[in-house]
């Protein structure tokens, strides 16, 4: 089966992390994905566009870059990649963060052998700037266990998934109405129409936690996610559940000072959660 990797790239990122993110899809991968598309999102600058012009001049035309003339944001990059893809999976991948050198090797392996499962993902490693690694992100292994755990958050990190090329051809993309949350979004709506989501318990991405992770949530933004919570618990639960007791406490958390909720997600707590 053949992998098309699709990034979105947009002028505040650095030229450094996006360069060791596309080593780490490409040359670090003991199975090397079939082409790789990067949507430029607005005017990047020279640096990050001498990494982008380095890459394609190296890897031809397995390496193609789409442009957008102004920025418009992941939902609509994303959607713009998908229409360009030429393979059966396609693998998600943000510019800041590092895949697993057997990240598509496993999940290519894991798709071979559950035909039933459309979209998959796996354990995550956080680490900071300096190169520390962090928390490990686990996430529910079986697609029973996905479909029960979406009330609460996110049952698969959006960077670390593989999907299958089928999705899309049936005519479903990522809401444009949503500018964040979008993977959130998508996930209700294939559980819902009866798409099949699991992880791999083992960690296959490096996910970058910068210092600003939580001074780039804004109060909309959370607005947005508990309008994405709410609406999908109702599509999979019906309109009375109790399961609107997980997005109402994610949205007050959000509300919280940036120390208390910054002290709380680095706790044990949270884990435990």
């Amino acid at each position: 089966m053949g992998i098309s990797v699709l990034m979105s790239v947009y002028a505040a990122e650095q030229p450094d992390r996006l360069d060791r993110a596309l080593k780490s899809i490409w040359d670090d991968q003991t199975l090397k994905p079939n082409e790789i598309i990067v949507v430029e999102d607005g005017p990047l600058g020279q640096e990050l566009t001498t990494v982008i012009e380095r890459w394609r001049n190296r890897l031809k035309d397995s390496f193609i870059v789409l442009q957008n003339k102004e920025n418009l944001g992941l939902t609509k990059s994303l959607n713009k990649g998908l229409d360009h893809v030429h393979h059966e999976l396609i693998a998600r991948m943000d510019s800041d963060d590092i895949s697993h050198p057997c990240r598509f090797e496993k999940q290519v392996a894991y798709f071979e052998n559950h035909p039933e499962v459309d979209v998959l993902g796996g354990f995550v490693q956080e680490f900071n700037d300096d190169g520390v690694l962090l928390n490990i992100r686990h996430y529910p292994i079986e697609p029973k266990e996905v479909n029960q755990y979406i009330a609460k958050a996110s049952p698969v990190a959006h960077p670390s998934v593989m999907m299958r090329r089928e999705i899309f051809d049936a005519g479903i993309r990522y809401d444009e109405d949503f500018r964040t949350s979008q993977d959130l979004a998508l996930w209700f709506t294939l559980l819902d129409k009866g798409y099949k989501i699991a992880n791999i318990a083992d960690v296959i991405l490096y996910f970058r936690l910068t210092d600003d992770v939580f001074k780039r949530r804004s109060k909309a933004g959370a607005v947005r996610e508990l309008k994405i919570y709410t609406h999908g618990i109702r599509m999979l639960y019906g309109l009375f559940s109790w399961r609107y007791v997980y997005p109402i406490a994610r949205f007050l958390f959000r509300m919280m000072p940036l120390k208390v909720a910054n002290r709380i997600y680095n706790s044990s707590l949270r884990l435990k959660l």
